[in-house]
């Protein structure tokens, strides 16, 4: 089983941690509780050949593996996939920084679960650990911001962990992140004065390259977030990008959880349009 990561304060620096084994318990109760024991995340765009080749939206999938405290995969199996749920109409006519649509979390190697390849291909609900669900808001500056509304429903549970809102911003891009009671327990924050904005040069790792701050709700930096984009001279074949998360320190089962929804949702709001991000702000 994970510990849980330690600071060392007599170095005087905050991101310095204290490396704990990393494990998978298979005997947790739960996901939930399977998730609450990582140290981070590590997020896989699936490849799409229409969307790429032809431009033709697709339903996105997204892989989540475990991750050490430098949001490295540590893990080959991955701990769950996330699959869009929505309509041809919405993916053909509405940018993704608005479409609405429904993200099913299911387990697929976190607990008890094998797939072969009849049932990798099969949806079964009794594998369903979240739903997130963003509904279509017409969207004008400070008026009306996207919201990812995030529930739990393992097990046949359907509890309501909090939800995610995409403030308006004049020149920084990021979200708020709120608990079931409605509190702002994080802030995710990035400049958009980063070279990838700018600069999209396809084989520059800096061009590839965004970084993002997880913070208190009094602006005290806690975590990282690094989106990496697919340059160049990377095997196009398998995946598009990725995104890596170290968790908090002191952040609970259900912080996580709303952490893992709101990577989600800056994939829409910020990377999803291949011609680079066009935020709504």
């Amino acid at each position: 089983m994970q510990s849980p990561l330690n600071t060392d304060d007599s170095i005087g620096q905050n991101n310095f941690y204290q490396m704990a084994d990393y494990t998978l318990n298979q005997n947790q109760t739960n996901c939930l509780d399977i998730l609450g024991t990582q140290v981070g995340i590590f997020i896989q765009q699936k490849f799409e050949f229409f969307q790429v080749m032809i431009g033709f939206q697709t339903p996105n999938v997204f892989k989540v593996y475990a991750a050490n405290d430098q949001g490295e995969q540590i893990e080959q199996k991955e701990l769950f996939k996330c699959k869009e749920k929505s309509s041809n109409c919405a993916r053909l006519t509405l940018s993704p920084s608005f479409r609405p649509f429904e993200m099913f979390v299911s387990n697929y190697g976190c607990k008890d679960f094998q797939p072969n390849m009849d049932q990798m291909f099969q949806e079964n609900s009794d594998r369903i650990i979240f739903k997130f669900d963003r509904k279509y808001v017409c969207t004008c500056c400070c008026l009306n911001r996207p919201r990812l509304d995030v529930q739990y429903v393992e097990n046949g549970q359907n509890r309501n962990l909090g939800y995610i809102v995409n403030p308006w911003y004049c020149c920084t891009l990021g979200c708020h992140i709120f608990d079931s009671e409605n509190k702002l327990k994080y802030i995710i924050e990035g400049s958009c004065c980063q070279c990838y904005f700018w600069c999209r040069c396809p084989c520059s790792d800096q061009c590839n390259h965004v970084e993002f701050h997880i913070k208190t709700p009094n602006g005290e930096v806690v975590a990282p977030m690094n989106k990496i984009v697919k340059g160049c001279c990377q095997n196009w074949a398998d995946f598009t990008d990725n995104i890596s998360v170290v968790f908090p320190q002191n952040a609970s089962k259900e912080d996580k959880a709303l952490i893992l929804a709101a990577t989600i949702l800056f994939e829409y709001m910020y990377f999803e349009n291949k011609d680079g991000p066009q935020p709504t702000n």
